[in-house]
């Protein structure tokens, strides 16, 4: 294509030839996949670092990236659908057979692209850190929960279908790597963190804390990202409810789905420990939320990218 390109430009008899109409769509679809890759390449800026999110961020950083994402992927369909209706216009024979492929990558991709982050931004509204966690109370469920859990999924449905797995992980608590935890989040155990009663005595909430942050730990962002969107799964009803019980123990992946659920929605807070000076627990809470957030967006930008780009390759194809 780089050959193709180079030869166009340029004639053995050193003048300047007419651009044909090709060239110039060629040239358009790959100007606009770079542009779309550099914008998802400085995503980061928005908050530091490659997404970089830390005990900083608010939640309203998280509504500020699926902003970006809606205003950038809406961009490009807006650019391919004008490189179309100018293909048209000067009578190029490739018109039809691109318009029709940029009608697919639309309606297949970018739509719902657009559509899933337009959703997931409402549930991402708030001036609180998304490592938010209470002093000696509760925790808050927060409202946004519905709404991110669906956004996401409309977007992961496209990008990244088939990939993570929603029961990775054990249901193994931190304290000794053998227990399994149990449905009704006794002491000690992450789902404490998502009850409406505090986390307990330090000991007990450092306890919760080393297991919520085991738990985000031994899984990838594709499954939290799964976990997050699973049908009646256990991670939404984690993050929507204040009692901390789950149907059946749970998994890493679902603790980790739960984690990045409650810090990213409006009003969501994690239960501190009962004793206010223990801040080694909020610490620790705190820094899991913001890991389990940023693996599941990081997964999710660079599966964005690499669909997009692969539909964008098969255009200009």
């Amino acid at each position: 294509m780089t050959l193709f390109l180079g030869f166009v430009s340029c004639n053995s008899s050193g003048t300047v030839a007419e651009e044909s109409p090709q060239s110039r769509f060629l040239k358009s679809v790959i100007s606009l996949g770079n542009d779309f890759l550099n914008v998802f390449t400085s995503f980061g800026d928005m908050v530091g670092g490659v997404l970089g999110f830390n005990s900083n961020t608010k939640k309203s950083d998280v509504g500020a990236y699926f902003k970006k994402v809606h205003d950038t992927v809406e961009g490009t369909k807006t650019s391919l659908e004008k490189i179309v209706a100018d293909m048209k216009t000067e009578g190029n024979p490739n018109a039809e057979a691109t318009d029709t492929a940029v009608k697919k990558l639309v309606s297949e991709t970018l739509i719902k692209i657009t559509e899933g982050a337009s959703e997931a931004l409402k549930g991402a509204e708030s001036d609180d850190p998304i490592g938010n966690v209470a002093d000696q109370n509760g925790g808050a469920a927060g409202i946004g929960v519905d709404s991110l859990v669906k956004g996401i999924k409309g977007i992961v449905d496209v990008v990244l279908k088939g990939v993570g797995n929603a029961d990775a992980g054990d249901d193994k608590k931190a304290s000794d790597g053998s227990t399994a935890r149990t449905a009704n989040a006794a002491d000690g155990e992450a789902g404490k963190l998502f009850a409406s009663a505090n986390a307990g005595d330090a000991s007990n909430a450092k306890k919760s804390a080393a297991d919520a942050a085991k738990a985000v730990g031994a899984v990838t962002g594709a499954d939290i990202l799964q976990a997050i969107i699973k049908d009646n799964g256990e991670a939404a009803k984690l993050a929507k409810e204040t009692s901390g019980n789950v149907t059946v123990a749970p998994k890493d992946a679902t603790i980790a789905g739960g984690i990045a659920l409650r810090a990213m929605a409006k009003g969501g807070k994690f239960a501190g420990p009962s004793d206010n000076a223990s801040v080694d627990a909020k610490k620790i809470v705190a820094g899991a939320a913001v890991s389990a957030v940023t693996k599941a967006l990081d997964t999710l930008t660079i599966a964005i990218r690499k669909t997009i780009d692969l539909g964008l390759k098969e255009v200009q194809e």
